[in-house]
């Protein structure tokens, strides 16, 4: 759906670097919070309000036993089926279920009018849907984006609305009025959300690091960017008076700034699937946070109206909207389970850098040491080159991913050119802030060794805070490749399959969850054999695919 054309983005300096960063509570307090309820109810005392000190002097209040569902409860009405690109509502909603007929791209979030009586569906490519009473004033469904849409937000009169983009790039339309924007800024981590001030004269833009971006008459309260997160911050939701904000992490960690209230978290709980979103209750008093898999959590006042948890559904749920009064919510469920996300490609060496060793002979940094800007690869006995093979493997697996609903960012585009070098390579999908990164590759092993590997980083300072992550997607993509191929993990390179590496520029300069993945020696016979296929790059592709739909969904 189009719409005019929105309002270029401007350059706004980041509020978070203009005042002091304050978290009212800090996501290493949440499992003592956590503890305390537990012995409130064992114990059978009668709720009590404790301020414990928790590490660097933040405080946090524990939340009387009883105030928060321990688990997504299931709602026993849900529909018994879901369509996809939908709204699915609970309680006293007075607009039903409306889907997206033909939606061009996922939809990525949704915003209600004021009443509750109109809802608005955002797609990953800006087109907006808009349902009941609430209008329809133009989208970035016909404009070339920089960067796939991830949320939007309405006007409190409902006569307008706002996009956000995963680059932090701000589209306004209606009544909305635009107040700056992240667009141009380099981000240390993607925008993953937005929330507008009461009176619509402001907005604020939430990262995945928990940084918080505030502009027009939208305040900063402080932020998550200078902490060590357990895991990313998906979403954010304000305060009725706009004098504060939560924000809420993947795992259910919330995160409270100005007066916004701590009324608990699912941060120690083991979660079926990772939180999604949140939402507010227009008291103030409460908030729902939302697991992909359509389980709601209810915290302080906001009212349990049931869910999509034990429902099966089309693809997953991407959000949540509160109904008047707080009297219930809608979700959003997407349709395929890469909707929103970005994932990275490096299809490795190139099929014409034989032709310029001037090029790729040259040394480039890569963190720790130098290594050629590339190389030529390897190749089979009978001249089947590694480069062909990546690339081949990449097309696959961009197209299993497209399927899904990603966006595929490719570090080449073809096998008929030179380089870029590893280091420009790792800044491509690092400047994208891709969500998880390949490379691929073959190797050129002793004749007599057989098998994959999957290298991963080692810590040297630009890749800190995604070694713990590469791990647990390295680990992933050797489950999907022993059981996706036929191909055994490597004789002669790591063990059992995995391998950490410090000399590899894609894996040292890395600022993404990250692997290498050596698919198996060409120098190999029995190996070779498998490698030239099509057929065994197919189930190479689809069993990476299935590798990042698990790291990035907490599927099986």
């Amino acid at each position: 759906m189009s719409g005019r054309t929105a309002r270029p983005s401007r350059t706004a300096r980041p509020s978070r670097t203009e005042r002091t960063e304050r978290p009212a509570l800090a996501d290493r307090g949440r499992h003592l919070v956590a503890a305390l309820a537990a012995l409130a109810a064992a114990t059978l005392l009668l709720p009590v309000l404790v301020s414990p000190v928790l590490p660097g002097g933040a405080a946090a209040t524990a939340v009387p036993a009883g105030a928060a569902s321990p688990r997504p409860r299931t709602n026993s009405t849900s529909p018994n089926s879901t369509s996809p690109n939908s709204t699915v509502p609970f309680g006293a909603t007075p607009i039903g279920s409306n889907a997206v007929s033909r939606a061009n791209a996922p939809v990525v979030g949704l915003a209600a009018t004021r009443d509750g009586a109109g809802t608005w569906l955002v797609g990953g490519d800006g087109g907006v849907f808009s349902y009941g009473d609430a209008g329809f004033f133009g989208s970035a469904g016909s404009l070339h984006l920089n960067a796939p849409v991830v949320g939007m937000a309405a006007t409190p009169d409902g006569g307008g609305y706002w996009l956000v983009g995963r680059d932090g790039g701000v589209f306004s339309y209606g009544d909305a009025g635009f107040f700056g924007s992240a667009g141009s800024l380099r981000l240390n981590a993607p925008v993953v959300g937005m929330a507008a001030t009461p009176g619509g004269g402001g907005y604020w833009l939430a990262a995945a690091d928990g940084g918080v971006f505030s502009y027009g008459d939208a305040g900063f309260f402080g932020s998550a960017g200078s902490l060590h997160l357990d895991a990313p911050v998906v979403g954010m939701a304000a305060t009725p008076g706009g004098r504060g904000y939560w924000l809420v992490a993947a795992d259910g960690g919330v995160f409270s700034y100005g007066d916004a209230g701590f009324f608990g978290s699912a941060g120690s709980l083991r979660l079926d699937a990772p939180v999604v979103g949140m939402a507010a209750t227009p008291d103030g008093g409460g908030y729902w946070l939302v697991g992909r898999d359509g389980g709601v959590f209810t915290y302080g006042s906001a009212g349990f109206f049931g869910s999509l948890g034990g429902t099966a559904l089309p693809g997953p749920v991407v959000g949540m909207a509160a109904a008047p009064g707080g009297a219930g919510y809608w979700l959003a469920v997407s349709s395929e389970p890469l909707a929103g996300k970005v994932v990275g490609i490096d299809p490795g060496h190139n099929g014409l850098n034989y032709s310029a060793p001037g090029v790729i002979d040259q040394p480039v940094f890569n963190g720790t040491g130098y290594e050629p800007c590339d190389t030529t690869g390897t190749a089979t006995d009978s001249g089947y080159t590694e480069a062909q093979f990546n690339f081949d493997v990449a097309t696959d697996l961009q197209a299993d991913l497209q399927a899904e609903g990603a966006t595929v960012v490719m570090t080449r585009p073809n096998n008929d050119g030179v380089g870029p070098c590893v280091t420009t390579r790792t800044a491509i999908i690092d400047n994208a802030h891709a969500d998880v990164a390949v490379d691929i590759h073959a190797d050129g092993g002793p004749a007599g060794g057989r098998g994959f590997a999957v290298l991963e980083p080692m810590a040297d300072g630009p890749n800190d805070g995604v070694i713990a992550s590469s791990a647990l997607f390295a680990a992933d993509v050797r489950a999907a490749f022993l059981e996706g191929t036929s191909m055994p993990v490597s004789t002669y390179d790591g063990v059992q399959g995995l391998q950490p590496r410090n000399d590899l520029a894609g894996l040292n300069l890395t600022t993404v969850p990250k692997v290498l993945i050596e698919c198996g020696n060409m120098r190999n016979a029995a190996d070779a054999a498998l490698l030239v296929t099509p057929s065994f790059q197919q189930e190479a592709a689809a069993a990476m695919a299935s590798a990042v739909t698990a790291f990035l969904t907490g599927g099986p």
